[in-house]
């Protein structure tokens, strides 16, 4: 089926029998998994750091579920993933230990890593022994990513890396990071010189700062590089082709589904409220007209997917 969007068609697919399927075995693990987990933990979701859970999935064969299997994976393809991205996410699975590594690093290896890279990240990112995050943002270098100024020069023995990172996602949780890095030039050449780095975060000279939010938490780090020496094979792709991998590897992370369905849990709550506030007799808010009809049993509706 497809409709048209200004000069362009969309074509649009029903998930296969065979993906759907998957959904009972998921929900069933999720309901024995986190069944009694308060929705205060749950609202967190991709943003709940837990190892153990992770490991759990990934022993069910939910992690790398679309990677190959000759690397670990399952082999399986991309509706899949999304059935399980949609039942964890509606759910408020604390996923956020494997999220990065599945979502976009091993994908990102897969792709313009070498052979060696690939059979040494990937199996343990689908057990669920490697956690990765993203090394991309600085203190001035966010939305005009070009700029970055962290530096990794070469060496007689591989690579030595100065600067830092800011707004790392559980950096301080983490073992490795994909980097972007200037390996030529300074940031006035802009997109050119850039490159990625896989950075083991264990490395003599790493120091990761925990930046705590206003509530308290601390998803986020910042992350300084000190002389941190790498070894060559750090490299990921060909040297001066970082913006090129980068841009690739923010497609994985821009094209999934989990802006909109780690939301709703929230979304739950407040429906929730709204009934109870109404049954009291009190005024309610205004409901959007799409969701006035949901509720926590009705999977799925017009508006919303319940867990």
């Amino acid at each position: 089926m497809a409709t048209l969007l200004g000069m362009h068609t969309i074509e649009r697919h029903r998930i296969p029998d065979t993906d759907e399927a998957l959904r009972a075995e998921i929900r069933a693990f999720i309901a024995e998994a986190i069944g009694d987990m308060p929705a205060e933990r749950r609202a967190r979701s991709w943003m709940g750091f837990d190892a153990d859970f992770s490991r759990r999935l990934a022993q069910r064969g939910w992690v790398g579920l679309t990677l190959p299997t000759e690397y670990g994976g399952a082999g399986l393809g991309h509706f899949a993933r999304f059935v399980l991205v949609e039942e964890l996410l509606c759910a408020g699975a604390p996923v956020a230990a494997h999220w990065i590594a599945d979502r976009q690093s091993a994908p990102l290896i897969l792709r313009f890593g070498n052979e060696a890279q690939r059979q040494c990240h990937i199996p343990r990112i689908c057990r669920g022994e490697s956690f990765f995050c993203i090394g991309m943002s600085e203190p001035g270098a966010g939305s005009d990513l070009a700029s970055v100024t962290t530096r990794a020069e070469r060496t007689a023995h591989g690579w030595r890396l100065n600067g830092g990172k800011i707004w790392t996602t559980n950096a301080q949780h983490s073992h490795y990071m994909i980097a972007l890095v200037r390996t030529s030039g300074t940031p006035a050449d802009r997109q050119k010189g850039l490159s990625q780095v896989i950075i083991d975060l264990a490395r003599p000279g790493v120091n990761i700062h925990p930046i705590v939010d206003l509530a308290g938490d601390a998803h986020f780090s910042q992350v300084f590089f000190d002389d941190v020496h790498l070894p060559e094979e750090a490299l990921v792709g060909a040297e001066g082709d970082g913006w090129l991998q980068v841009n690739a590897e923010l497609a994985f992370e821009r094209s999934g589904p989990e802006r909109l369905y780690s939301s709703m849990v929230l979304l739950e709550r407040w429906l929730a409220w709204q009934r109870e506030t109404a049954r009291a007799g009190a005024p309610r808010a205004s409901i959007p007209s799409a969701w006035a009809g949901c509720s926590p049993s009705s999977r799925p509706c017009a508006g919303c997917r319940s867990a």
